[in-house]
């Protein structure tokens, strides 16, 4: 079975754009109940330019949640965030500096974790 995108199954509702789960396709079991394939690994390489990031400060206190919505106005880039800094348990914010993706830079480099997931 392919699997398909939530986003194109009209049983389901629509995600917005930056949701985690429009990364992971989606699959039918035999009860008609839908799952995420998450056994996929994103990353971003090592490498990437400096021009297309920035960094900030944060303190332990801070959820993911708010510091994409501090860096993108939306809560929904909170794993881009935490794949970007490469932090092992995302349950933690670590307190000092992290790399924030460049908004004009978001799309393009999501579109790349699609095609090679």
């Amino acid at each position: 079975m392919p699997g398909e995108y939530q986003n194109n199954i009209a049983s389901l509702p629509s995600l917005t754009d930056y949701r985690y789960e429009n990364i992971f396709k989606m699959y039918q079991q035999g009860d008609g109940g839908y799952y995420y394939n998450i056994l996929n690994k994103v990353t971003i390489p090592d490498n990437i330019d400096k021009n297309v990031y920035y960094t900030i400060t944060v303190n332990e206190k801070m959820p993911w949640t708010t510091v994409s919505y501090t860096a993108y106005g939306t809560i929904d880039l909170w794993w881009l965030i935490v794949i970007l800094n490469k932090i092992k348990d995302p349950t933690q914010v670590p307190s000092g500096d992290i790399k924030i993706l460049k908004p004009e830079y978001i799309r393009s480099v999501i579109s790349e974790i699609l095609n090679t997931i």
